[in-house]
Parts: structure tokens; C-alpha cells; sequence
């Protein structure tokens, strides 16, 4: 089922700069859909209008949790070693602190009560009270990171002075096979349906969301491990499109049962979906590993074969992106207050909302990355 012929790296690597820009602009879409009615905590509620708008978002919000965060962590762990390879233990800490500390302060003070703000006075209409305390928000994934690279670091401290280091390399030159993968979707699913046990999806620890931190550590560690076996440019062809067939077929199984959930107002039979033993989170853990990995392997080839170019305007979201991700949701929070007393279709505003978020986000990023010393904090 593996084939194990190398694929020819590309000449460039806009490949992963256009997958950052899609996953990004995914966040953007991820979070406005439960703006509007999927499943999920929004402090500014716009009921749907309708009784399919919030299944559809809904849906897209599912598939969209199965990987795109873990995505962005495989990125993360992709380019760690290399920037410490290139910096130093110390000097990669300290860019690393500046770089991933600096925008987590600022988001637990002035944009944790910018957003307050819109929501007790511009949507409540009450009083507003400064909040002086720690809470990452949307910028969780950045005190991940940081835990997760100061783990890396402290490892490869020792790691170094082994001289039999490269035992700690799997598949060198070479991607894994799917026998791996379909052994590492069995672990995983097995791990994050324990860890549900205890933390359900929805369910906040330290501002971390434990429920997926099982594909997250994963996905980092094998960034990592993807870089040091160059496996991003030895994913061929054959493989990635089987691992697409698979998440084609895989996709409706997981909507499906939802649907019937949903749709029947079963809500007991659905927030077993969430956690707890029962064979429902067992499958639902199942079926977001299956994407996981699924779509994940296949998008990898796609951005490298397929979308591997890039002109000014995709270079220029490219560079913006970090910045997007760290300002949009307060965007996202303004735009829903000014569509409050819009009266059109669901997914219309749905769609209309995500463009003009989308759009003011990276136009906002340019010009916040135009400020004095913003560029050694955000790229």
C-alpha cells in the first residue's frame, strides 16, 4: 500500500507560506462559524435564523477542529530546529520569549479588555470593568508553543551529547509508511479518547483546551522529526492521495451520526461525542484522528505539487499572518456587533462577515507590522 520511491523536492517552499495563509484564513472562517451557530462558547450571540445554518456550521467547524490547529503545530515543530540549529540554546529562548511572550501579554491585558469591552458595553450595554487577569483567549495555541519549545530545547541539551543520536530519527530521507501512520492513528485515538475521560472537548485547563492536546503534542514533535528526515518533500503522490480517498470516505460517517443527533434533539446521545466512556467518544476520537492524519498528508502534497507558487499578494498575507492570528478575533467581535441588526440569511452573513474580517485582518497586519520594533515581535 506504501510506495517507496522519493518524490523531487520542490525549488521553493512557498508551499508551506500558502498552507499557513489557508489555515489562517480557516481560523478566521472557524471562528465566525460559531459566531453563527455552530456548536461552541461566543460571547455575542447571533441566533441563526434558521434551522440548517447551525448543522451546516456546525459540520464545517468538525472537520475543521480535526486538523487545522494540528497543522499549525506540525508547522511550529517543522522550523524549530532549524532556528535553534542557527541561533543557539539561549539566543533561540530569548526570540522565542519575545516573539511568543510579548503577544500572549499584551492579549491578556489590553486586547482581553478591548474585547471585554465590545462585549459588555457595545453588545450588553452595561457597564464595563477592566479584567486584570490571565487569559490567553484565542492566543492559547502561543503558550503551547512556548511550553512545547522549551521541552524541545531542554531535550535536545542532553540529545546532543549522545553520540548515538540519530537513533532518536525515524524514516530519514524517507516519509513514513502507512503502516505508521495507521499504527499512530490507533495511539492517538486511544490517548485522546482517555484523556477525554477526565477532560471532554470544551473543557478549559490553564487556558489550554486538554481535549485535543494529544494530536497537538504529536503533531509538534513530528514537525520536528519531518524536518530532520525531510519528509515534507518525500510525500509522494500515490500516498497522499489515498490518504485523501480515505478522509472523503471518512468525513460523512462522523457528519452523519451527528446529524442524526442534531436533528432528532438528542442532546445527551451528542455530548457524548464530547468525552466520557461510551462508544461515542470512542468513535468521534477515532474519526478526528482519521481526518487528522488524513487530511493533513494530503494537503501537505496539495500545497506542495499543486499550490507551490506565490505572487506579491499571497507573499504579503504570507508575512502576515502570525499578526492576523493575533488580532482577528477582536476584528471578528466588532463586525458581529455591526451585523447584529442586519436582517439577512444565516449563511449570508455568515460568508459576508468572513470576507470582510478576512480582508480588514491582513490589511490591519500590514500596516500594525509597519510600527517601529513591531517587526522583531511579529516577523
Amino acid at each position: 500500500m506504501t510506495e517507496q520511491t522519493s518524490a523531487k523536492p520542490p525549488a521553493r517552499l512557498f508551499h508551506l507560506d500558502n498552507l499557513r495563509v489557508y489555515l489562517t484564513i480557516l481560523v478566521i472562517l472557524h471562528h465566525t462559524a460559531i459566531s453563527y451557530g455552530a456548536v461552541g462558547d461566543w460571547p455575542i450571540v447571533d441566533p441563526a435564523v434558521d434551522d440548517i445554518s447551525p448543522i451546516f456550521l456546525t459540520f464545517f467547524t468538525a472537520v475543521n477542529q480535526s486538523y487545522f490547529m494540528s497543522a499549525f503545530f506540525l508547522l511550529a515543530g517543522y522550523f524549530t530546529p532549524r532556528s535553534l540549529d542557527r541561533k543557539g540554546r539561549a539566543s533561540f529562548i530569548k526570540d522565542r520569549l519575545i516573539r511568543l511572550g510579548i503577544p500572549l501579554l499584551l492579549s491578556t491585558t489590553i486586547i482581553l479588555n478591548i474585547n471585554e469591552y465590545l462585549h459588555v458595553v457595545c453588545f450588553l450595554k452595561e457597564p464595563f470593568s477592566p479584567i486584570w487577569a490571565y487569559s490567553p483567549a484565542h492566543l492559547w495555541f502561543l503558550q503551547a508553543l512556548l511550553i512545547f519549545t522549551v521541552i524541545y530545547v531542554v531535550y535536545r541539551f542532553f540529545a546532543d551529547r549522545i553520540a548515538s543520536r540519530k537513533m532518536f530519527q525515524c524514516y530519514q530521507n524517507r516519509f513514513p509508511p502507512n503502516a505508521a501512520l495507521v499504527l499512530s492513528i490507533i495511539i492517538l485515538t486511544v490517548l485522546t479518547f482517555v484523556v477525554r475521560l477526565r477532560f471532554p472537548v470544551g473543557s478549559w485547563v490553564a487556558g489550554l483546551q486538554l481535549a485535543h492536546f494529544v494530536h497537538y503534542i504529536f503533531s509538534f514533535y513530528v514537525g520536528i522529526m519531518a524536518r530532520r528526515g525531510d519528509w515534507f518533500n518525500r510525500l509522494t503522490k500515490r500516498q497522499a492521495r489515498q490518504w485523501g480517498i480515505v478522509s472523503l470516505i471518512v468525513i460523512p460517517i462522523g457528519l452523519v451520526s451527528m446529524s442524526v443527533d442534531i436533528l432528532s434533539g438528542n442532546e445527551e446521545s451528542f455530548l457524548k461525542l464530547m468525552g466520557g466512556m461510551s462508544w461515542q467518544a470512542f468513535g468521534s476520537a477515532l474519526w478526528e484522528t482519521i481526518l487528522f492524519i488524513g487530511i493533513t498528508v494530503f494537503l501537505l502534497y496539495f500545497f506542495r505539487d499543486r499550490f507551490n507558487k506565490a505572487g506579491p499578494l499571497l507573499r504579503s498575507m504570507a508575512r502576515n499572518v502570525y499578526t492576523v492570528y493575533i488580532i482577528h478575533l477582536t476584528l471578528l467581535w466588532g463586525i458581529n456587533i455591526v451585523f447584529l441588526s442586519v436582517n439577512i440569511p444565516t449563511i449570508l452573513k455568515f460568508f459576508i462577515v468572513s470576507v470582510i474580517t478576512i480582508s480588514l485582518s491582513f490589511l490591519l497586519s500590514a500596516l500594525i507590522r509597519k510600527t517601529p520594533y513591531a517587526k522583531r515581535v511579529l516577523g
